[in-house]
């Protein structure tokens, strides 16, 4: 037996508590998501009725693996204001977005998109983009400055949302566990924010070279 196992534990346990506490305080007072409409979908709050589709959405773009259980708990408990669905005319989860606060969103005032996330069958269509335009419009509602994602560099599907509403390339990092070239995006909603319905097909920006403002602002 691992003697240091059970030290492990306890500190996950912690973590795991830490990370639901600090979201719990953050929301607090904060309105849940307004109801949205778009080409047919409707985009709401992750009610508890909506959680298992979400779920199950999360586990199979991620070729199996299921969401970690604090965040599940987290969604479970605030899911109705801190995530969006996107449902079809038959009212199935058919598009995503999780959100929280890490130590760092709290120290900068921004949200972090923990996952976003479109069913296939349902891609071309803008969800991904009014996914995040609903988390927007919540999120600064409720007083935060700002929204924050990391996005692999091959990940177009996501870059491209993101970049239309203003997302601004911060942070190019190499993430040693995946192999992977990484974005840390920020996008501040007063300075950086803008309704992309108005943005031309075929016109999508390119990612841009972050500068010494973008990175000052986000250094940790």
């Amino acid at each position: 037996m691992n003697v240091n196992a059970p030290k492990r534990y306890l500190r996950l346990a912690f973590e795991a508590a830490a990370l639901i506490a600090r979201n719990l305080r953050r929301i607090r007072g904060f309105s849940a998501v307004p109801l949205r409409c778009h080409d047919g979908y409707r985009l709401c709050a992750m009610g508890r009725s909506h959680l298992p589709g979400a779920l199950a959405l999360y586990t199979d773009l991620h070729d199996g693996q299921p969401l970690d259980l604090p965040r599940r708990w987290l969604y479970r408990l605030a899911g109705d204001r801190l995530g969006v669905v996107a449902l079809d005319i038959e009212g199935h989860v058919v598009g995503a977005a999780f959100y929280g606060f890490s130590r760092r969103d709290l120290r900068e005032g921004r949200v972090h998109s923990n996952f976003s996330g479109v069913h296939p069958a349902h891609r071309g269509r803008g969800l991904a983009t009014e996914l995040r335009r609903t988390a927007i419009l919540h999120f600064r509602a409720n007083g935060v400055r700002g929204y924050s994602a990391r996005i692999s560099a091959d990940n177009v599907a996501s870059l491209k949302p993101s970049l239309r509403l203003g997302f601004r390339i911060a942070e190019r990092y190499h993430d040693p566990d995946s192999g992977e070239q990484r974005y840390y995006l920020v996008c501040d909603f007063d300075d950086d924010y803008h309704d992309g319905a108005a943005h031309e097909p075929g016109a999508d920006p390119e990612p841009q070279p972050p500068t010494p403002e973008t990175e000052r602002k986000a250094v940790p």
